[in-house]
C-alpha cells in the first residue's frame, strides 16, 4: 500500500464523493509547542475497536538537546514505569506492552530533566562577573556547583548568580584570572519531543512495519500547557464523523493524579443552520489514569453523521480520536485509519498554516475541514493555495456557522494550480481548529486506501527549531520498508533558511548530515520537501530523529511549520502515519 512521498495529511475521505476530514490545529498552545513533559492521551495495547484491530503501538521519545536528558515515563494515574538516561540529539522508542504488560493500553506521560557542565574562564580583573554560556534550551538554570579541580566555591561566600553569570564580587575567594573553571547547571525545562505510533494487527518491531500489517496511523504527543489547564477544562476535535464507512473511536484519560473526574462530550452537527447545533452529549465520572472510549457507532450516532466533538471536564485531560474505515460503503476492505488529538479552546486561531496539502498527485487528494468554534457568530473562512515556489494560485472561501464545521476536498473542486503539492493558508474572522486529511482512493493492489491526517500548525520564528523523533528509512537489514519525508512551509513574508541534520537513535550525526547540514533557502509561502529515499547517502535501514534549525534571517516575520509523513508500501492496506513537527522557540531577551 504505497503512499507518495509527501504523504503526510490525515485522511478522512468520504468515498467517491467524499471530503477528507480535517483537524485544525492552534496558535497559542498548540500540540507541536515544546516543553518538558508530553502527553500520550491513548497507547493501544491489543483492543480491538471500530470493527478493526487488534490495535497495539509504540511511542518515541527525541532528545532534541547537546545535553544527557534524564526521562521519567509514569502511566496517567502518576505511577513511575522507568526512569532512563536519553544521550545528546538521541531517540528511543518503547512498545506499549513496556508499560502495561499483558494488560489493555491507556495513556502515559513522560517528564524530563537536565544537567550540563560549562566550561569559563574567569576574567584578568579580580572581583568581576562572567557571563555564562548557558545554551537557549535550558531554560530557567539553577547554578548547582562552581569549582576549579578540587576546590569548590561557595555561593554564600564567594560569589553571586546574576542573570546567567557568576559575580564574584569584592568578597571571598575566586580563581586566578585567565584560568578556566567548571559550572554544573540544573535545567528545569529541557525539550523533549514524542510521537506514537499506531498498528493493526500485530505488533510492531520498535515502531516497523511489514506486510504483516493491515492499518497505520500515529500522532504527535501534546504538550503539558495542552493538558494541565486550570478551570473548567474544554477540549475539541475539529471533526468526528460516521458518514461514508467511517468512525470515529474517542479515547478520552484523566491524567489528573488527585481525584477522579466529571467529563462531559458534546457532538454539534454540521452543516448547521441552527442557533444550538448541539447533537447530544455523554457523560462519565473517569477515575484516576481511567480512559474511556467512546465508539459513536456503538453509542447510536447514526451513518452519515458529521460534526465537532467537545470535551469538558473539572480536572486535567487529553483525548484522542480514531477515525476508522474498515471498508467502503459497497464491501471493499480499506482498513484506513488517521488519528488527531483534541485541543485546548484557547488553541483556536485566526490564521492556520498547512504544510502539504495534495491535488490529484499521484492518487492523492486533500479535504479540510474548518471548525468555527464561536457559539454566536458565523466564520467567514478564506483558505489560499500557495505553490512550492511560494505563488498564490488559488482560493476557496466558507461561511461557517457558530459551532460548525465546514470542509473543502480539491478533487470537488478545481485545479488550483499547486502542481500536484503545495501548502495553504486558511485566514478567519473567528477563531477556527483546521484539520488535513489526506487520501487515496485511486491506483493499483496496495497503493489504494491511503489515509493520513495532520492538524494546522502555528510553527516556529527566526532562531526556532522544528523535531521529528522517528524519521526512517527503507533497507533490506532492517527487515521493514519503512520511509519518512518532511514538508516544511515558510507561512511567513521574507524568506527563510533552514538547517536540516539527521541523528541515530543513540544520537550521532548521519548521512547526509554527517559533517554539515542540508540547507535551504525557502521562499515566503514556500514549500521544502525533505524525502529519505532521495538520499542515497543515507544508510538503509535508518531510524533516528531530526531536527530542523530556523536560522539565518534577518526578518521577525518568518514562521516555518513542518509535518512528517511516514509510509510503508508493504502494509496490506493502508501503511500511511502522518505527525505534526514539534516546535521549540527560545525564550527572547530583553
Amino acid at each position: 500500500m504505497g503512499k507518495r512521498l509527501v504523504s503526510l495529511l490525515t485522511a478522512l475521505a468520504l468515498a467517491v464523493s467524499a471530503f477528507a476530514s480535517l483537524t485544525v490545529a492552534p496558535a497559542g498552545a498548540v500540540v507541536e509547542d515544546l516543553g518538558s513533559r508530553i502527553y500520550f492521551p491513548f497507547l493501544p495495547n491489543g483492543e480491538e475497536y471500530g470493527n478493526m484491530g487488534p490495535w497495539y503501538s509504540t511511542f518515541t521519545i527525541q532528545n532534541p538537546t547537546a545535553a544527557r536528558v534524564r526521562l521519567k515515563v509514569y502511566k496517567a494515574n502518576g505511577d513511575e514505569v522507568t526512569t532512563v538516561n536519553i544521550e545528546p540529539f538521541a531517540s528511543k522508542t518503547w512498545s506499549a506492552s513496556a508499560v502495561f504488560g499483558s494488560n489493555p493500553g491507556g495513556g502515559i506521560y513522560v517528564g524530563a530533566q537536565a544537567s550540563l557542565t560549562l566550561t569559563a574562564t574567569r576574567a584578568g580583573t579580580p572581583d568581576t562577573t562572567d557571563v555564562l554560556d548557558i545554551p537557549t534550551w535550558c531554560r530557567e538554570p539553577e547554578i548547582d556547583k562552581v569549582y576549579q579541580g578540587a576546590t569548590v566555591y561557595d555561593a554564600e561566600a564567594d560569589y553571586d548568580v546574576s542573570d546567567n553569570a557568576i559575580d564574584w564580587g569584592p568578597e571571598g575567594s575566586e580563581p586566578a584570572g585567565g584560568t578556566e573553571y567548571s559550572v554544573d547547571v540544573n535545567c528545569a525545562q529541557p525539550p523533549i519531543a514524542g510521537v506514537a505510533k499506531i498498528v493493526a494487527p500485530v505488533a510492531s518491531n520498535a515502531g516497523r512495519t511489514s506486510a504483516q500489517h493491515e492499518s497505520v496511523t500515529g500522532y504527535t504527543a501534546l504538550p503539558r500547557e495542552d493538558v494541565d489547564l486550570d478551570g473548567t477544562r474544554r477540549l475539541v476535535f475539529p471533526i468526528v464523523q460516521t458518514n461514508n464507512g467511517w468512525n470515529s473511536v474517542l479515547h478520552i484519560t484523566n491524567f489528573d493524579t488527585r481525584s477522579n473526574c466529571s467529563v462531559t462530550v458534546t457532538l454539534y452537527q454540521s452543516p448547521s443552520g441552527f442557533s444550538d447545533p448541539s447533537f447530544g452529549q455523554f457523560i462519565r465520572l473517569l477515575g484516576r489514569g481511567e480512559t474511556w472510549h467512546i465508539d459513536l457507532a456503538d453509542q447510536g450516532v447514526p451513518a452519515g453523521w458529521v460534526g465537532q466533538a467537545w470535551v469538558s471536564s473539572d480536572c486535567d485531560v487529553a483525548a484522542t480520536v480514531d477515525r476508522v474505515k474498515p471498508a467502503q460503503p459497497w464491501g471493499d476492505p480499506v482498513n484506513m485509519a488517521l488519528t488527531n488529538q483534541a485541543l485546548p479552546v484557547q488553541a483556536a486561531n485566526t490564521n492556520q498554516a498547512l504544510p502539504l496539502i495534495f491535488q490529484g498527485y499521484n492518487g492523492w487528494n486533500t479535504g479540510i475541514s474548518i471548525a468555527n468554534l464561536d457559539p454566536n457568530a458565523a466564520a467567514n473562512v478564506t483558505i489560499t493555495y500557495y505553490n512550492s515556489a511560494g505563488v498564490a494560485v488559488g482560493t476557496d472561501s466558507r461561511v461557517i456557522q457558530p459551532r460548525a464545521m465546514e470542509f473543502v476536498y480539491r478533487p470537488a473542486t478545481t485545479d488550483v494550480g499547486i502542481g500536484g503539492f503545495g501548502s495553504a493558508l486558511v485566514t478567519s474572522n473567528r477563531s477556527v481548529l483546521v484539520a488535513v486529511d489526506s487520501v487515496k482512493y485511486t491506483g493499483a493492489d496496495q497503493d489504494v486506501g491511503q489515509a493520513l491526517g495532520y492538524l494546522a500548525q502555528r510553527g516556529t520564528e527566526d532562531g526556532g527549531q522544528l523535531y521529528m523523533p522517528l524519521f526512517q528509512k527503507q533497507g533490506q537489514l532492517s527487515g521493514g520498508n519503512d520511509n519518512s519525508g518532511v514538508a516544511l512551509f515558510n507561512a511567513g513574508q521574507h524568506p527563510a533558511r533552514v538547517e536540516i541534520r539527521l541523528y541515530d537513535s543513540s544520537g550521532a550525526p548521519v548521512a547526509p548530515t554527517l559533517t554539515a547540514p542540508v540547507v535551504a533557502t525557502i521562499p515566503s509561502f514556500g514549500g521544502y520537501i525533505f524525502y529519505a529515499p532521495a538520499y542515497s547517502e543515507m544508510p538503509g535501514g535508518f531510524q533516528g530523529s531530526v531536527v530542523v534549525d530556523v536560522t539565518g534571517s534577518d526578518y521577525s516575520d518568518v514562521y516555518v511549520v513542518g509535518v512528517s509523513n511516514n509510509v510503508n508500501y508493504d502494509v496490506q492496506f493502508d501503511g500511511s502515519a502522518a505527525y505534526n513537527m514539534p516546535v521549540f522557540m527560545p525564550e527572547q531577551e530583553g
